[in-house]
C-alpha cells in the first residue's frame, strides 16, 4: 500500500476501566476504499467517532493514535480539531434527516460548511453549493438548496450530506451505513455516487456496513470487528473467498442466498456479541465458535500478519492446522 493518508494505531476506547474498542489499527491510501464491518455492538461506529474527536463522556479514547497526515486527532484541542473535521476529513452519517438541522435550509447548511473551512464569502459558497448538489446527481439543484430537510426524499437527503462532507475536498471520507436507512434501488445509486466520487476525487474512504454484499462490491479492502477489536483484515477477494477466522466465515455464511432454497431457514450465528466487561476467557468468539478448542480459551490470540492481510486465530481456516480443531463428528460427515 502506498504511503497512508490516515493511519490508526491501537486505538482502544473506554469507560471508566472498562474497554469498548481494544487496539484496532488499520491504514488507508489516497484513493484507496475500506471497509469496517461485523454485528452490533462490534465497536465500528466508536471507532470513527473516536477518531473524529466526536466520543462524549464518559466514553473516551485510552489508548493509541489516529494519524492524519502524522497529526494525531486524539491529542488535539477541541478548536483544533474544528479546523480538521468537515475540512481534512468528513463524515456521513447512517440517518441524515438527524444530522441535517430540519430549521434551516439545506443549502444554507452546506454553505455554512464550507465558508468556515474554505473562507469563501456568502455568494461564493453559494455557488459552490449548487455545484455540489449537482455534482452528487440533485435535479434543480438551485431550487432544492432553498428546501427545507423534510422537503427532500431520503435519497437526497443523503445526498445532500455528501455535498456537505466534501464541501472543503477532504482528504478522508468516513460513511458511518450512509445506506442503511434507504430502500435497496436508493441504496445501489448512494453507493455508485460514493465509489464515482472516490475515484474521481481519489479519496481515502471507510465504510461502515452491515451489508456484505455493499462492502464486496464498494470495498479494496475489509477488516472484520468483533468484541471491540478487529479479528481478521484481508483484500476484498481474499476474505470472501477463504476467510481465516472463524467469525468472517459465520458472518459470510449467515448472509442470505435467494439463489438456495428458500423453504431453509436462513443460516445463523448461534449464541450473541459479549456484553463490554463480559468479555469470555481467550477469544472473545471461542463460546460460539465451532472450531474452539482449550487454546482459545486461554489467552487472546493476537492480530498476525497473514499474506496480504492479518488474522486474530490459533487455529485459522485453510491453516495446516485446521484439520486438528474441526469437531470429530463434522469430519466424519465430510
Amino acid at each position: 500500500m502506498s504511503e497512508p493518508v490516515l493511519e490508526v494505531r491501537d486505538l482502544s476506547v473506554s469507560i471508566g476501566d472498562t474497554p469498548i474498542v481494544r487496539d484496532v489499527s488499520f491504514a488507508v491510501a489516497k484513493g484507496e476504499r475500506m471497509g469496517l464491518v461485523g454485528e452490533s455492538g462490534s465497536g465500528k461506529t466508536l471507532t470513527v467517532l473516536a477518531v473524529m474527536g466526536l466520543l462524549r463522556a464518559p466514553l473516551r479514547v485510552s489508548g493509541g493514535e489516529a494519524l492524519l497526515g502524522g497529526t494525531d486527532l486524539t491529542k488535539l484541542k477541541r478548536r483544533q480539531l474544528d479546523r480538521i473535521r468537515g475540512g481534512r476529513i468528513g463524515m456521513i452519517y447512517q440517518d441524515p434527516m438527524a444530522s441535517l438541522n430540519p430549521l434551516h435550509r439545506v443549502g444554507d447548511q452546506i454553505g455554512e460548511a464550507i465558508r468556515l473551512h474554505t473562507g469563501l464569502d456568502k455568494r461564493a459558497a453559494r455557488e459552490r453549493t449548487v455545484e455540489l448538489l449537482d455534482e452528487v446527481g440533485i435535479k434543480d439543484p438551485a431550487s432544492r438548496a432553498r428546501s427545507y430537510p423534510h422537503e427532500l426524499s431520503g435519497g437526497m437527503r443523503q445526498r445532500a450530506m455528501i455535498a456537505m462532507a466534501l464541501g472543503a475536498d477532504p482528504e478522508v471520507l468516513l460513511c458511518d451505513e450512509p445506506t442503511t436507512a434507504l430502500d435497496v434501488t436508493t441504496q445501489r445509486r448512494i453507493v455508485e455516487l460514493l465509489l464515482r466520487i472516490s475515484q474521481q476525487r481519489g479519496l481515502a474512504l471507510v465504510m461502515i456496513t452491515h451489508d456484505l454484499g455493499v462492502a464486496a462490491g464498494f470495498c479494496e479492502r475489509i477488516a472484520v470487528m468483533y468484541a471491540g477489536r478487529i479479528v481478521e483484515q484481508a483484500p476484498v477477494d481474499e476474505l470472501y473467498a477463504r476467510p481465516r477466522h472463524p467469525y468472517a466465515e459465520s458472518l459470510l455464511g449467515a448472509a442470505c442466498d435467494l439463489t438456495l432454497d428458500l423453504e431453509a431457514p436462513i443460516p445463523a450465528i448461534p449464541g450473541r456479541p459479549p456484553m463490554p466487561g463480559e468479555l469470555p476467557q481467550g477469544c472473545s468468539f471461542n463460546p460460539r465458535c465451532r472450531y474452539a478448542q482449550e487454546k482459545c480459551r486461554g489467552v487472546e490470540p493476537p492480530l498476525e500478519p497473514r499474506g496480504d492481510g492479518a488474522v486474530a486465530c490459533y487455529f485459522e481456516l485453510g491453516s495446516h492446522r485446521v484439520a486438528e480443531h474441526v469437531p470429530v463428528a463434522e469430519a466424519a460427515d465430510e
